[in-house]
């Protein structure tokens, strides 16, 4: 690669006065000051008074996610913000069931005995695969569309489909898929509004599968339903689509994926950890490109940053990008190295640098299944196809989202031999 991978360009100014929170995270790149990718703490005042305050000190951010004490709640604007579009669901504050949707929406995943998922995620992959190697040489590869048609089919065959329909895609699910595509820059409520029929059927299905088992109970309710379906394969979505274009750039980690993947063990039990290669691939995309790049907190205490004292009563920015790419806590952090990923377990503290998920009670609900698709993606699509430079590139995008930009970056070949 010429130069390092794309990246965010902040623009903000000190003092800092921000235009609003909200602003603030839609468009960090004209209101993030570029200090936050050197410190650990940046304090501003936003539209209406309010004390912002960005946070990308690893202790910090950890000690804010966990709540132990109560004092670190969600933000009042960010559950405003979650229920303009998804309307009440399970990861909004007020929530007080929310650790029963947690458990019923992962029970085809999680429960004793359960089917593992990882065949039904190479299916939804093959289809993909089989396109990808009959189109002519050359041609580019729209991988930002078809990550979605993957992630969206392969998070429905696992949960919401009997062993009988898991072998082919539902025409629902495709169809869902493309009009997202197609509404690629549209407002979220868009995205939502084409995942409504789906989520009618996924919330039916779920319903039947609670009476047949003759647990009690309802069905977790629809609003949360969109949200799973939504958030449980477009975040994978946008990760998929930066790891392929990495690899389009660094052919040697392909040729470690390929490999990696072909002396795979044999066992029917899948173990993320057989995949080491694999697994430094996705932690170094993620660190890169952390789909969710800020989360948002209410600090009703005193905090240490770094042994100084921020004096409670502010929100929080809490600045996962920032974090990944602190000057402060890696070496050449806008390049991309896996081998980061590849030394011996790291310590507590090297821990807490790495966050795509979050952490805590509220951490991401599905980074298991998440980081099973990656590998089982990447592993599938390099098992047959070499990844190249298409005749247009990869850039940011920012919708709350970091998103990558470009549908010509990539186009592939046959795997020689």
């Amino acid at each position: 690669m010429d130069g390092e991978p794309p990246k965010l360009e902040f623009r903000g100014r000190f003092p800092l006065a921000l235009p609003g929170a909200g602003r603030v995270l839609r468009d960090p790149e004209a209101s993030w000051p570029p200090e936050i990718l050197e410190q650990s703490v940046v304090e501003a005042r936003a539209a209406g008074r309010r004390r912002l305050v960005l946070l990308a000190s690893p202790e910090a951010i950890n000690e804010v996610l966990t709540n132990q004490d109560g004092a670190f709640p969600r933000a009042r604007l960010h559950d405003r913000m979650l229920g303009a579009s998804y309307g009440d669901n399970l990861v909004r504050g007020d929530r007080a069931d929310w650790r029963w949707q947690r458990r019923q929406l992962l029970q085809p995943f999680n429960a004793p005995g359960a089917e593992r998922p990882e065949a039904r995620i190479a299916l939804a992959c093959e289809r993909i695969v089989d396109e990808w190697a009959a189109a002519p040489e050359g041609a580019p590869i729209d991988v930002i569309r078809d990550a979605r048609r993957f992630t969206l089919d392969s998070l429905w065959r696992s949960f919401f489909c009997d062993e009988a329909a898991a072998g082919s895609v539902e025409p629902l699910v495709e169809a869902t898929a493309l009009a997202m595509d197609a509404h690629e820059t549209a407002p979220l409520v868009a995205h939502l509004d084409d995942l409504r029929p789906l989520a009618e059927v996924a919330l039916a299905r779920e319903g039947a599968r609670l009476d047949a088992e003759g647990g009690g109970g309802a069905a977790v309710d629809f609003n949360t339903m969109l949200l799973f379906l939504h958030a449980g394969h477009d975040n994978v979505a946008a990760a998929l689509a930066w790891a392929l274009w990495l690899l389009v750039e660094h052919p040697d980690w392909q040729a470690r994926l390929r490999e990696e993947w072909r002396a795979r063990p044999t066992a029917d039990a899948f173990d993320a950890g057989a995949f080491p290669v694999a697994g430094a691939v996705i932690s170094e995309t993620l660190r890169l490109y952390p789909p969710i790049m800020h989360l948002i907190r209410e600090v009703k205490r005193d905090l240490d940053v770094g042994g100084e004292t921020v004096p409670g009563g502010f929100t929080t920015v809490l600045s996962l990008y920032a974090l990944h790419r602190n000057r402060q806590w890696w070496d050449a952090p806008d390049a991309f190295r896996p081998e980061r990923f590849l030394d011996a377990a790291p310590d507590i503290r090297r821990r807490l640098l790495w966050a795509p998920f979050g952490t805590g009670p509220r951490g991401c609900v599905g980074s298991a299944f998440a980081r099973t698709e990656m590998i089982v993606a990447l592993g599938t699509i390099l098992d047959r196809l070499e990844l190249m430079s298409g005749p247009g590139g990869m850039a940011c995008r920012v919708d709350f989202v970091l998103r990558p930009e470009g549908r010509e970056a990539v186009t592939v070949r046959p795997v020689a031999g």
